[in-house]
């Protein structure tokens, strides 16, 4: 028998080093995903208000806000990069899913990964399985740290 622990099925979640795109990439989703409850919000007070007419100009400026939030949004999840394969892991495609990829079963892999940078912090990328944690400090930043005391 071995002496040495078996390794732990669950893997540690890496750091990413530049956080801005995943950043700019979920504040650009949560713009979108707001102007989608406005249009929602229009839409049902259009058909329940006595003069209708008064949330015809609303509606449309959410409609042109949602379209414009979305190219953004999908411009920005496109351009976030796994940094180990270098898949866009908050924008789901055909590709192969990783074993280790998981998905809310409603949504898919990207929205997941969206959700799960929103509220978590933490994300798995969807093509390679490695987890990640945006408020872990890179290792960069922890030899800065280190050299500093």
């Amino acid at each position: 028998m071995s002496s040495r622990p078996v390794a732990d099925p669950v893997s540690r979640a890496r750091s990413i080093h530049d956080k801005r795109p995943f950043n700019r990439a979920i504040f650009f989703t949560l713009v979108h995903y707001l102007c989608g409850i406005a249009v929602l919000t229009c839409g049902v007070i259009l058909f329940v208000h006595p003069a209708p007419m008064t949330m015809v100009k609303p509606l449309v400026a959410s409609v042109i806000a949602f379209a414009v939030t979305w190219l953004i949004s999908f411009l920005r999840r496109r351009s976030a990069r796994c940094p180990l394969c270098k898949g866009s892991p908050l924008l789901d495609s055909g590709a192969a899913k990783h074993a280790k990829a998981y998905r809310l079963r409603p949504f898919n892999h990207g929205t997941t990964a969206v959700l799960g940078i929103l509220f978590l912090n933490r994300f798995r990328c969807m093509y390679c399985g490695t987890p990640y944690d945006l408020q872990k400090p890179s290792s960069v930043e922890r030899r800065k740290e280190r050299s500093s005391r």
